[in-house]
């Protein structure tokens, strides 16, 4: 069982996100704001981050890059869900430090495949 922190502006995402997660048996914590997120972080130590990109107050990437520049944090494993598919954003994503890019919308089977192939590795 791992810790997944879910980051999402869109209150039915994280209702799907943390049951796709805790059936899988993982324990789960959500924060809907962007501005809350690194506290969030900090506070439930996650072992990996689900993180929407598009956000009202701060875009994922940007998320991303905070989490992988503080010492604290930076070994923890962001997965960017989102439904952007393009390379820029992609590579953006990858550039901030994220682990990998899911595309919306999610398909619970492919997700846990890999969420469960990120924190084994």
């Amino acid at each position: 069982m791992a810790k997944i922190l879910i980051v999402d502006d869109d209150f039915e995402t994280i209702k799907l996100l943390e049951s796709i997660m805790k059936i899988a048996g993982h324990d789960t914590s959500s924060v809907h704001e962007s501005k809350n997120a690194l506290k969030a972080v900090e506070t439930f130590m996650p072992d990996l981050v689900l993180l929407d990109i598009m956000m009202a107050e701060i875009n994922g990437i940007a998320i991303c890059k905070l989490i992988k520049s503080d010492p604290n944090f930076n070994h923890i494993k962001v997965v960017m869900v989102s439904a952007l598919n393009d390379d820029g954003t992609k590579r953006d994503s990858f550039n901030a430090g994220a682990t990998q890019f899911i595309t919306k919308p999610i398909l619970p089977k492919v997700l846990t495949q890999q969420v469960n192939e990120i924190i084994s590795a």
